[in-house]
């Protein structure tokens, strides 16, 4: 049986998790990380900041990085933006 409290805190670690796994939900697939990409863009100086964050957040769910860096990232936008 758990107290009150113990109850909470295992709500509040479970509310966590269960963001947690949306993100990495999203960041698993290209168009997810793109669309947090662009939404961080909205209030980043420069691009390369924007994707740093994300990238530091795909890092940090999933213990490395997406890309290597931010010319890695732009070489494949580019190249999926020619496909379409």
């Amino acid at each position: 049986m758990l107290t009150p409290a113990e109850e909470n805190a295992l709500r509040i670690y479970v509310a966590k998790l269960e963001k947690e796994n949306e993100e990495m939900k999203k960041l698993s697939t290209l168009e997810g990380f793109y669309s947090v990409f662009f939404q961080k863009l909205k209030n980043a100086p420069s691009n390369k900041s924007a994707f740093d964050e994300v990238n530091e957040t795909y890092h940090k769910l999933f213990g490395k990085y997406r890309y290597s860096d931010f010319n890695a990232f732009q070489t494949v936008m580019n190249r999926n933006n020619k496909k379409k």
